[in-house]
């Protein structure tokens, strides 16, 4: 009786594991609006929306100050010493 217990257990814990792999299998290639015909007042939309974003990506300024919010507290960088001479004896 006590082997059977313990084979459910182990049984009802491993089912858990399976079932996402499983419910990835179910749904093979779903793709948003794949293949729909637009009319022309959605295909103006889309170009207007596509236009949009893109003038608003171009008032975007480039990143060229650095984002490190430590910068000032730390102290410089650690002096590179000479190297040691190679041809000690």
């Amino acid at each position: 009786m006590r082997v059977l217990r313990v084979a459910m257990l182990i049984g009802l814990t491993m089912v858990p594991a399976s079932v996402p792999a499983f419910a990835q299998s179910m749904m093979p290639g779903f793709r948003l609006g794949e293949g729909k015909e637009y009319s022309e007042e959605e295909k103006a939309k889309l170009k207007a929306n596509e236009e949009a974003a893109k003038a608003a990506r171009s008032k975007i300024p480039d990143a060229k100050v650095s984002n490190d919010p430590w910068a000032a507290v730390r102290s410089e960088p650690a002096p590179k010493t000479a190297k040691a001479k190679s041809g000690t004896k």
